[in-house]
């Protein structure tokens, strides 16, 4: 890895210290979606209710594995305010070094163009994540450090230490069960043993809670994750969604198989596409370009075919970049203007800026997910149509 660009560090050091200053000067700093975390690893470890249990504000219910409560145990042994700290420092620092760790793998994957102003592009990238950013570290969540453990998996994919990106991506299924949507491009492009070890990884990740807890209490605790997810899923308002923007604007009836329908198509269609790209694939790197790019376009697309909340959608961070570093040598005014109205609709629901009967309007209206769908569409077109026909030789690796 290449030292991030100073400039680059330094801003958004300064970005999550104003933050830091101002949540705490209005008395807003409270991390509520870590707070649920903290309190499922003080649960867990004393026997006490994990799940159908209110840990904090709103949908402050846990929803994720018994295995994931256990990594929270050393910070819940820290005092809570101490603990939200230390958790601010740690996904900000994480957030500094994905962003660093994404545009090297896209400079040396997808570099027919080369990138000049390394932290010009790291700087644009992030404003056009602000709201999102904003919202994951004054929230707590976990959405950055998957995308981080997701983007070190690819990055380790093409080092070919396959075992090191199957043990990633199984710790990131074991968070989010949906993205083992991911095996689908790596049975494609024949890592298997990536999949296999993945598979290890969230088998042993399962058990792992019966050295602390017992066979019985885990296996309980196991069915009670199933059905926390079902639940979530099916009550969780997401107007972002494929099936939801197709209701609001085209008047589809209500169904809850067209959720999946949806998925199954994608899927099909996907699956379809990706093989006969794998067959006309003549070179190793070019399927290896064509996996990165793939892998990246698959973690963008989940929140627009799952409901889930809009922090989610933070996982479009690489194909943003991607299209500001074309964006930066085409100079095309057509081009930027079509990505700038979806980064407006991407980003711009800022409720202190344009008030919230404005903001309630553009969420419900779906804009996020249109403006994700669009920008992964404008992604194919610039990679299938731009990129693809014209890439360099690469060397073995991501990052050179």
């Amino acid at each position: 890895m290449k030292t991030p660009p100073y400039k680059f560090v330094l801003i958004a050091s300064v970005f999550f210290l104003a933050d830091f200053i101002l949540e705490n000067v209005n008395h807003k700093f409270a991390l509520n979606d870590f707070k649920v975390y903290y309190g499922a690893a003080g649960a867990i470890t004393t026997s006490s209710q994990l799940y159908n249990i209110a840990f904090s504000l709103g949908s402050g219910y846990y929803k994720y594995s018994p295995f994931i409560a256990l990594l929270f145990y050393p910070l819940s042994l820290l005092p809570y305010p101490v603990a939200c700290i230390v958790y601010f420092i740690i996904v900000s620092c994480i957030t500094v070094f994905t962003f660093n760790l994404i545009l090297a793998i896209l400079q040396t994957h997808f570099s027919v163009y080369e990138v000049k102003t390394p932290a010009l592009i790291l700087s644009i990238s992030f404003v056009c994540l602000i709201t999102h950013i904003v919202r994951e570290v004054d929230l707590g969540n976990i959405n950055m450090i998957l995308l981080c453990l997701l983007s070190l998996c690819i990055y380790y994919l093409g080092k070919a230490k396959m075992l090191h990106a199957g043990i990633l991506l199984g710790l990131v299924i074991i968070t989010k069960p949906f993205f083992v949507l991911l095996f689908i491009p790596l049975l494609i492009y024949r890592t298997y043993k990536t999949a296999f070890t993945a598979a290890t990884t969230l088998l042993l990740a399962s058990v792992t809670p019966v050295l602390l807890l017992g066979f019985n209490h885990t296996v309980d605790l196991n069915r009670q994750w199933f059905n926390a997810m079902l639940n979530h899923s099916d009550s969780f308002p997401s107007p972002n969604t494929i099936e939801a923007i197709s209701r609001y604007y085209a008047g589809v009836p209500e169904l809850k198989i067209l959720q999946y329908l949806i998925i199954l198509v994608l899927i099909a269609a996907y699956i379809t596409l990706a093989i006969l790209n794998y067959r006309r694939l003549s070179t190793p790197e070019a399927r290896k370009s064509n996996l990165v790019f793939e892998w990246f376009l698959i973690i963008a697309i989940m929140p627009s075919i799952l409901k889930t909340d809009t922090e989610h959608f933070l996982f479009t961070l690489p194909l943003i970049m991607f299209l500001i570093i074309f964006l930066f040598q085409k100079r095309n005014i057509i081009y930027s203007s079509f990505f700038t109205l979806s980064i407006i609709m991407y980003a711009g629901n800022i409720s202190d800026l344009i008030g919230m009967n404005l903001s309630h309007k553009m969420y419900n209206a779906g804009l996020l997910g249109i403006a994700n769908l669009l920008l992964s569409i404008f992604a194919c077109l610039v990679y299938y149509k731009k990129y693809r026909n014209n890439l360099k030789s690469f060397t073995v690796g991501i990052v050179p």
